[in-house]
């Protein structure tokens, strides 16, 4: 998987970039057809939540996204990968039912 990440308006520190290509390997691990992924940090004027990530995910012909805001920049991606391992599983399964409708 190729992973991309841009930080908007600020510099994103090596441990950053480090935890958000760690979060995005684990989910390999629930499917392997992952070509690309592509991580943007930005930073919002909200004091709770202002901290902001969206990834996108390039999978066999579709695109999975995930955004969310967070006190920290970690805890928006994370909270963002926890969306798109529950996205993977559902396109599994979707993948497998068309699967088993082609070989009847």
């Amino acid at each position: 998987m190729q992973t991309r990440i841009t930080a908007r308006h600020f510099d994103a520190s090596p441990t950053l970039r480090k935890h958000a290509a760690d979060r995005l390997a684990k989910l390999e691990r629930f499917y392997d057809g992952i070509t690309n992924a592509h991580v943007v940090l930005s930073t919002t004027k909200d004091q709770v939540a202002g901290r902001y990530a969206e990834i996108t995910l390039t999978v066999k012909r579709q695109r999975l996204t995930a955004e969310d805001s967070a006190p920290t920049h970690e805890a928006a991606i994370d909270n963002c990968v926890e969306r798109l391992r529950r996205q993977i599983l559902r396109y599994k399964a979707k993948l497998r039912s068309n699967d088993k409708d082609i070989h009847h």
